[in-house]
């Protein structure tokens, strides 16, 4: 594995990872909102979540329309809002907000709330596996092209406007080595300080969609991949002015 650098003001908003399942027959939504009792002192706020099915039919003189609303999971908070705990009838997501601590401290305390998902309600295979990062990188104005601080930038051709007031770009790339697939978002935000910052979404998100057997490491030893194929995209993405904001 390759030694990657440690930013001391990282732009990262929120990590987080996640593992979807398959159940023979769906979990009752109180059995999962039971998984509260073992973290409920480091996780004290409980809220459900909830899915909508919809039908629409069409008839000669009207529109009906059909919502049927279901228990899905469960959301369980830190006191401070950073960490949440996701377990739901598809599966379980760790989501780690800022600040940012280090991946060590992320895989560890989400593969501790796996280890006793799986145990808790018995999942028959896990379906795939996510490693979403999103990084929010304040741009100094005034910059003549995003390319001086992010690689991977749109390209407006020679001869137009350059100037941008709006930007919503997805590239999907695979790695077909590791067997993942990197879908990369990138957007801008309102301006911020007085107009003097252009906020610059740089969203990583790496899947794998192999079946695994839930107890196999397999999967940490996936995960571990796929947050090394994240950190290649990353720093090959950033140019050296917008590292050294990070450090």
């Amino acid at each position: 594995m390759t030694a990657w650098e440690r930013f001391p003001n990282a732009p990262i908003v929120e990590a987080l990872l996640d593992i979807q399942v398959a159940f023979q027959v769906p979990v009752e939504p109180a059995r999962l909102g039971s998984f509260h009792d073992a973290i409920r002192d480091r996780y004290p706020i409980k809220e459900g979540r909830v899915k909508w099915a919809g039908e629409i039919q069409v008839g000669p003189a009207a529109v009906q329309q059909a919502l049927e609303r279901a228990a899905e999971g469960f959301l369980f908070k830190s006191g401070d809002m950073q960490r949440i705990v996701q377990v739901r009838q598809d599966g379980y997501t760790f989501n780690w907000l800022k600040p940012y601590q280090t991946w060590q401290a992320l895989r560890d305390e989400a593969r501790e709330h796996w280890e006793r998902y799986r145990e808790s309600f018995r999942p028959e295979a896990v379906t795939r596996l996510g490693l979403r990062y999103i990084n929010r990188i304040e741009i100094p104005l005034p910059f003549s092209d995003f390319r001086d601080f992010v690689r991977t930038a749109p390209d407006v051709a020679g001869g137009l406007p350059q100037g941008l007031s709006g930007l919503f770009m997805r590239l999907e790339i695979p790695d077909r080595t590791r067997g993942l697939v990197a879908v990369i978002s990138e957007t801008i935000e309102p301006l911020i300080n007085g107009g003097t910052q252009v906020p610059f979404i740089f969203d990583i998100d790496i899947v794998h969609g192999t079946t695994f057997e839930p107890s196999s490491p397999a999967i940490w030893e996936t995960i571990e991949g796929m947050r090394e194929y994240k950190n290649e995209i990353f720093f090959q993405s950033m140019t050296e002015r917008a590292k050294e904001m990070f450090r």
